[in-house]
């Protein structure tokens, strides 16, 4: 997705996790990301993909079956550099060029490469809240002091 809309856009945001994006045609031979409540824009802002980021179409059941695939179907984004393509590459090993998907085709972000850790970190709760943190202290300084 970058090696297009990021030549030719003036601003591009970078997908995120938990995003719902769709396929959008510019420029009557490309495909753009966007967020999904940017299709009907005319001059929407492009959603740059990383290399490796794994995503859940949502297919139309009339598009799932000329694709030959399952209406949910998981796929990992590749930026390929010689030539400079895009690509969606499905489990099953095919991949296909994001201008050859069909437009107006929505997806979610599920994971986006170096987001992995961060994301587990934000998900799991810290032992002790920081106020709580705090009062745990004061009793262990005061027994502490009361031993001198």
């Amino acid at each position: 997705m970058c090696w297009f809309s990021a030549e030719y856009a003036n601003h591009v945001e970078e997908a995120k996790a938990g995003q719902r994006l769709g396929l959008k045609k510019m420029y009557r031979h490309s495909n753009w990301v966007v967020l999904e409540s940017e299709l009907e824009k005319s001059c929407p802002t492009p959603v740059c993909l990383l290399d490796g980021t794994k995503v859940l179409f949502r297919f139309p059941e009339t598009e799932a079956g000329s694709l030959h695939f399952d209406s949910d179907a998981e796929a990992i984004f590749k930026m390929l550099k010689q030539p400079k393509r895009n690509v969606f590459e499905f489990l099953d090993g095919r991949q296909i060029r994001l201008d050859d998907m069909p437009s107006r085709v929505v997806f979610d972000v599920l994971v986006v490469p170096g987001s992995e850790q961060l994301s587990a970190l934000l998900a799991s709760e810290p032992a002790l809240p920081r106020d709580d943190d705090e009062k745990a202290k004061a009793p262990f300084l005061a027994r502490l002091l009361a031993r001198l």
